[in-house]
């Protein structure tokens, strides 16, 4: 063999050598990753004892992307093993499995609050007419919380809402979604599971199809004996019986829980319009009741008379045949696991 022969050989020996050290510091790397997730004891977390059952492989149980509608995501772990974070609830946004597509984002280090600020600004301006949320995990005080400056952080959950009646979420929103996670995760040095465009279609598919079942309003008229409105006389009418400015022509009957019961608006044509958003006020409000007695006082106060979309005569009694309707109504969408003027209720008819 020449000079040469025993250079290539001792270049190969080389290369095999640093490829197998690569080999071993990544496996290292992954098991150490493993142990802090897990929680798990110091032998291999990937070697499940025998003796120790099937029991012994649940772990910590991590947020699931694919949750059937209606169901919590809650799972009870065995005795002594690492129970999972609380689920967020802030001011701003609960995760709500049925409504919610949530990616968790696992840091490998600590992460100042500043990095995340600055890595999820892009995330939190996408373009995209679903609400978008990050929260992050403060160790501290053991819960989930709006990423802060002064934080330090190793655990972010960022979501995306998968429909409302304005839309639901598409191939396109869902691929910049992930695609913008993804690079939240390169910046912070972070992993994550990323989930399949056709699952979050087909969620977001059957999520707009239960909002189209729901998304039901009911309003009243009021017509002028003779000529038009006067606003000024409208502004008088509805301080009277208690409705709230709403702004510009437009004014809210709250419920005692401080959620609008229905709106009464002036229209550019001088008519006074009394809307009841069904799904979004809760039932035991009886809001019907309470727009048709609004309609009747503002009726002789302003000398109108109540009518439908048509231009029809409204009877008093005409709620009678209305409510058995709107009951059936209440009774489906309890059926979809959708309460009438819950969260939930107000995000998917937002």
């Amino acid at each position: 063999m020449t000079e040469l022969h025993f250079a290539l050989l001792g270049a190969a020996v080389v290369v095999l050598l640093l490829v197998f050290g690569w080999s071993k510091w990544q496996e290292r790397r992954q098991v150490r990753q493993l142990r802090e997730r897990l929680g798990g004891p110091e032998h291999d977390p990937l070697v499940v004892p025998l003796q120790a059952g099937p029991a012994a492989a649940a772990g910590r149980i991590e947020p699931r992307l694919g949750d059937l509608p209606g169901g919590d995501g809650s799972q009870a772990g065995a005795p002594g093993m690492e129970q999972p974070h609380p689920r967020p609830q802030l001011p701003g946004w609960t995760e709500d499995p049925m409504l919610d597509c949530v990616l968790e984002l696992r840091c490998t280090h600590a992460v100042d609050g500043v990095a995340v600020i600055d890595a999820t600004g892009a995330l939190l301006r996408l373009d995209c007419a679903l609400p978008v949320h990050v929260v992050a995990w403060d160790a501290r005080a053991e819960q989930w919380v709006l990423p802060d400056r002064f934080g330090f952080y190793s655990e972010l959950l960022a979501s995306i809402q998968l429909a409302n009646r304005s839309g639901k979420l598409g191939d396109i929103e869902a691929s910049k979604f992930i695609s913008a996670v993804q690079q939240v995760a390169v910046a912070l040095d972070a992993d994550f599971d990323p989930p399949e465009v056709p699952l979050l279609r087909r969620r977001a598919e059957g999520l707009e199809a239960l909002v189209a079942q729901f998304d039901v309003q009911i309003g009243l008229t009021l017509q002028p004996g003779e000529g038009v409105f006067n606003p000024t006389q409208v502004h008088k009418a509805v301080q009277a019986i208690g409705l709230e400015a709403g702004g510009g022509q437009r004014w809210l009957r709250r419920g005692e829980d401080g959620q609008p019961l229905f709106s009464v608006r002036l229209t550019a044509e001088f008519r006074l319009m009394l809307e009841l958003d069904v799904p979004v006020v809760a039932a035991a409000a009886q809001p019907l009741r309470a727009m048709f007695a609004a309609a009747a006082e503002l009726a002789v106060l302003l000398n109108a008379r109540v009518v439908d979309d048509h231009g029809r005569p409204v009877a008093p009694g005409s709620i009678e045949a209305i409510e058995p309707a709107l009951q059936a109504l209440y009774e489906k969408m309890r059926a979809a696991d959708i309460e009438p003027g819950s969260e939930r209720a107000r995000r998917l008819f937002s």
